[in-house]
């Protein structure tokens, strides 16, 4: 194998991975922490990426989008979080959630038909030399990759020094302690579900500067959100990090060297994940 384009698939996933982890760390806050069983995941998440491209197309700033599509599915989480899987059983979360999923993606078949959307192309790059070896680079992904470590980092310490981020812990680690000790556990889990979803919106604008959208996108995210928290092990959401570069790395090798599998060979990797490792490589949090 050519040194310059092993170096070239590992910057490219770990860069990869850092988007990744924007997508999937929320995700296992909700199934791990906040025990919802979101299978409307991967839905919402392709709304987001037409919600942004509809914004974008429309002559929206970045400030603007922002302005619109953070308050929207932060609202659209907590209605979601309030009225549809406040329950505990998690067959009736997956049956909801499964129902979400087929009325977003209806509506947006509607709305924007089945045509994939794009913003074009707007990826840059650049190669560097390292001694005689040529790595390419995907400075979008690297741009892209240090704004959602740093927003993740930030989540971290609102939930690690913040009154409020106590109050969440507190609810995820014992919820009938919280309430005796005058937590409004139903108030806290519904914001704390909502503000996972301004994370899948800042999701949905980043991978939309490289990939396109249709009705059935959130179908090839949703096992990989899966896939990450698994293996970075369900509530542990460090451990989620460290899979998204995992996988990040993984998907780069096998889409340069076998792009028409590259679907299927995740997806045999997910099962072995569950067969081998069902309690992930990190130890449940």
């Amino acid at each position: 194998m050519d040194l310059g384009i092993a170096l070239s698939c590992v910057l490219s996933g770990l860069f990869m991975g850092g988007v990744y982890a924007m997508l999937a760390v929320p995700f296992n806050f909700q199934i791990g922490a906040l025990k919802v069983m979101n299978f409307s995941y991967g839905s919402l998440f392709m709304l987001g990426m037409y919600v942004v491209y509809a914004c974008l197309m429309n002559g929206f700033s970045v400030w603007g989008l922002m302005a619109v599509i953070l308050p929207a599915f932060f609202v659209l989480g907590w209605l979601i979080r309030r009225y549809l899987v406040f329950t505990t059983d998690e067959n009736v979360q997956i049956l909801l959630t499964m129902g979400i999923s087929i009325l977003i993606e209806n509506l947006v078949h509607t709305v924007f038909g089945a045509f994939p959307r794009t913003l074009g192309s707007i990826e840059e790059g650049t190669g560097i030399l390292l001694g005689d070896t040529f790595v390419y680079v995907s400075l979008t992904r690297l741009y892209l990759a240090a704004g959602a470590l740093a927003l993740l980092g930030v989540g971290y310490v609102f939930l690690q020094k913040s009154w409020y981020g106590r109050c969440i812990r507190a609810l995820v680690q014992r919820p009938e302690m919280a309430s005796v000790m005058g937590v409004n556990v139903r108030a806290t889990a519904c914001v704390a579900f909502a503000a996972s979803f301004c994370y899948l919106a800042v999701a949905a604008y980043f991978f939309m500067f490289f990939l396109s959208v249709e009705p059935h996108t959130g179908h090839n995210f949703l096992p990989m959100c899966f896939l990450i928290a698994v293996m970075g092990s369900i509530g542990n959401l460090l451990g989620s990090l460290c899979a998204s570069f995992i996988i990040g790395v993984f998907s780069a090798f096998v889409a340069f060297f076998l792009p028409g599998y590259h679907d299927p060979i995740i997806f045999l990797m997910f099962i072995g994940v569950l067969l081998f490792r069902p309690n992930g490589l990190f130890g449940e949090a």
